[in-house]
């Protein structure tokens, strides 16, 4: 059997409206494997991805995150929190954003007119409260706007998480509902309404007693468990000379296949008492899967990055392989005020 089989796997995308909200908030979490829901620290960045996790010590942060995609894609997030004494609750706002790049305007007969761009973006905000010395609830509510040349759509969509700590700190759970919500107004007259992006997740995170080591497990899409795509485009065309064809893989093998494009895995290496370098590696299955190029080795799936802790100031670098056609780098700059001024007491 001599076979010819299309050049890729196919990804599960375009499903759903405002699917950038997905993408990851900070460069800690691109370098995880594109999310980090459950380790409870003062990384205002991993908020975007649970809002569970808002707790006190991100009194007074800022943070400023770009992502450098493709072709002149690019998307990043900026926001601030701070604590409310009155309220016994953390709060927190900020934007999300995501760049398109130009496009070349044609009319139907392929004439061009011009460029137009097209860009999404999502003003948030949220709450949370520590429910008692070990848990940490929050909620987010963000405003969508989606700009595709002259065509705009708008939504809301709603966050909520729940963080869980043991009671040596080692060991962390979060559970997530992400991407609830509306579309308020559509594209174009007569377009049919949107899927809302919801996404239904587990977290677990583990800071090793010994070594400074923390591993992450995300869960993602437990509300749509079936993550498996055939596109029409991927058909099989062999010529027979009369050998066996291949053999589908069997159900327990689809079951397996299918069970681990819901996870996610992700490894920090925290070194100096005070985590002063983070190594940090991530392995994402279902994009390993559908991005990799059949009979070629590839790297699509995995990350890696940094995180430098100088002074008062967090540099954060990650990287993320979607593709041989390349890779994202995203940077990201964590500022907490409170450790400003403290510094500048000593001082």
């Amino acid at each position: 059997m001599v076979s010819c089989i299309s050049a890729a796997w196919s990804q599960r995308g375009g499903e759903q409206v405002f699917e950038f909200v997905k993408l990851p908030t900070s460069a800690r979490a691109t370098a995880l494997g594109g999310s980090q829901i459950a380790a409870t620290t003062n990384d205002y960045g991993l908020v975007g991805g649970n809002p569970g996790m808002l707790n006190s010590s991100m009194d007074n942060s800022f943070v400023f995150q770009h992502n450098f995609y493709f072709a002149g894609i690019d998307n990043g997030y900026a926001g601030f929190a701070k604590y409310m004494p009155g309220m016994k609750s953390m709060i927190h706002g900020g934007v999300h954003y995501l760049s398109y790049g130009k496009f070349t305007a044609a009319d139907q007969m392929g004439n061009v007119e011009g460029e137009f761009k097209a860009k999404d973006l999502s003003l948030n905000a949220g709450i949370s409260r520590e429910l008692n010395e070990r848990m940490t609830a929050g909620v987010q509510v963000q405003y969508i706007q989606s700009t595709l040349e002259t065509y705009t759509s708008n939504g809301l969509l709603f966050d909520g998480g729940i963080t869980y700590s043991s009671e040596d700190g080692f060991n962390h759970y979060a559970l997530v509902l992400r991407g609830v919500g509306f579309q308020f107004s559509r594209y174009y007259e007569g377009d049919e309404p949107g899927r809302m992006p919801v996404d239904f997740q587990f977290g677990f995170s583990k800071r090793l007693k010994y070594v400074p080591f923390r591993l992450s497990i995300l869960m993602h899409d437990i509300n749509r468990w079936d993550l498996r795509y055939t596109s029409p485009l991927d058909e099989e065309t062999s010529i027979d000379f009369g050998g066996e064809a291949p053999a589908e893989p069997s159900d327990f093998g689809q079951s397996v296949d299918n069970f681990f494009k819901h996870l996610t895995f992700g490894g920090e290496f925290l070194i100096g008492k005070k985590e002063s370098l983070m190594l940090r590696l991530g392995y994402n299955y279902q994009r390993h899967q559908e991005l990799s190029v059949v009979n070629l080795r590839s790297l699509a799936g995995f990350s890696a990055g940094i995180g430098i802790n100088v002074k008062s100031f967090i540099l954060d670098y990650g990287f993320a392989v979607y593709h041989q056609a390349g890779s994202s780098k995203h940077l990201g700059l964590r500022v907490n005020l409170n450790d400003l001024k403290r510094k500048k007491i000593v001082d």
